[in-house]
């Protein structure tokens, strides 16, 4: 009888249906449990403390892999650390002036910063790419001794300040410390040749650290028409659809990690060029407050997957949780639409997919939300399906 309920209590406490809270409160019955079994007792309790150890390793593991949804710091991270006056914006704004009078002053400031740490919880890449950028990431090198590993989205892009050793550092000690004259700023120290790309980056060959420091920003922030154009790029591809609205997307300057929106609209209008019969793209933004929404709309097309109330995460499919991974803690992201649902009835509404609370586990190089999705009911009548992300400014 005892063996039977060991080998029931593990069933439970091994199922992903419960939570952490309820794992250790089965855990802690179970331990009341094992002292009224006799003789069986120790080894009911040596087995069930091998279990917990186990449980308790593969939780940690598990829990490294899981995000948490959190827009609102991405972009006040963003904002703040690089344009307001801290020593993280002077990584990124030209220097005309000495604003320090060593660069070992500035470093030290940079690496006593370490609000960044915070990211890797809510957005791998751009903890990657501030970390390759500004930081000290473990170096690993080839054959030919250059390192093997460059930025998230631009692999190519293999400098930083500090990455991937101190020759930026080096430099200025020699030409910048204490210096009155023949001055060289730290914007003007010159690629060495094996670690600069071998093709243009953003249009433009990488030889100066400027070079970095330019494809840098556009990374982190959508600026100078750069959002309009990758539009325009990526609608002039696409020779039989119409689309409207984007010449208003000229002059939107917003701070974000700019590759996962862009790889999120690359997935849109692969999700819609599957869809032949209506052709007709409408883009449009507005802001509210410190919102700043977007809005993606397949006008005239409606889903034909049915919307099942009990499980609205089934409606997730491939594309949607790619979109959801690629702007995870950088924007809210739903779909409004006119729903068929599982009580063959249609509804208007809007499908919440990541908002405040919500978790993503990363796999490989995705991202997959496993947090239960939200239905709101819509009260105007939805023209299309809209792809609708919610910035924070």
């Amino acid at each position: 009888m005892a063996r039977n309920k060991y080998d029931f209590i593990k069933e439970i406490l091994e199922s992903k249906k419960i939570s952490p809270a309820q794992r250790e409160r089965v855990l802690l019955l179970t331990k009341e449990e094992v002292k009224k079994d006799g003789a069986l007792g120790k080894e009911l309790e040596e087995r069930v403390k091998k279990l917990e150890e186990k449980i308790k390793t593969e939780s940690s593991s598990t829990a490294k892999n899981i995000l948490q949804h959190n827009p609102q710091y991405i972009s006040k991270y963003l904002s703040s650390k690089f344009r307001e006056n801290n020593p993280l914006k002077w990584t990124t704004h030209v220097w005309d002036e000495k604003k320090y009078e060593l660069i070992d002053t500035f470093i030290t400031e940079l690496n006593a910063d370490k609000d960044y740490s915070e990211i890797f919880r809510y957005n791998r890449d751009l903890y990657n790419l501030i970390n390759y950028f500004i930081y000290q990431p473990k170096i690993e090198l080839d054959q030919n001794n250059i390192p093997k590993f460059g930025w998230p989205n631009l692999h190519d892009m293999k400098f930083g300040w500090q990455y991937p050793n101190s020759l930026i550092i080096d430099w200025c000690k020699a030409n910048f410390d204490n210096k009155e004259t023949d001055i060289k700023y730290p914007f003007q120290y010159e690629l060495p040749e094996e670690l600069r790309p071998k093709k243009p980056i953003k249009g433009k060959m990488i030889s100066t650290f400027e070079n970095v420091v330019d494809v840098f920003k556009t990374e982190i922030q959508f600026r100078d028409n750069y959002l309009y154009r990758e539009l325009k790029k990526r609608t002039n591809a696409i020779n039989d659809y119409k689309f409207i609205g984007i010449d208003d997307f000229k002059n939107l300057d917003f701070y974000t990690y700019a590759p996962g929106f862009l790889k999120a609209i690359d997935t849109i209008l692969s999700e819609v060029k599957r869809n032949e019969t209506e052709k007709v793209i409408q883009f449009s933004h507005k802001i509210c407050g410190d919102e700043l929404i977007i809005e993606i709309t397949h006008l005239s097309s409606y889903p034909t997957r049915v919307l099942n109330t009990s499980n609205l995460s089934q409606f997730l499919g491939g594309g949607m949780n790619a979109i959801a991974g690629n702007t995870f803690s950088l924007c809210d992201f739903s779909v409004v639409t006119k729903f068929n649902t599982s009580q063959n009835k249609k509804q208007n509404g809007e499908l919440m997919i990541t908002y405040e609370g919500s978790e993503g586990e990363v796999k490989g190089n995705e991202v997959n939300v496993i947090s239960q999705l939200k239905l709101i009911d819509c009260d105007n009548e939805p023209n299309g399906f809209t792809y609708k992300f919610k910035f924070y400014l």
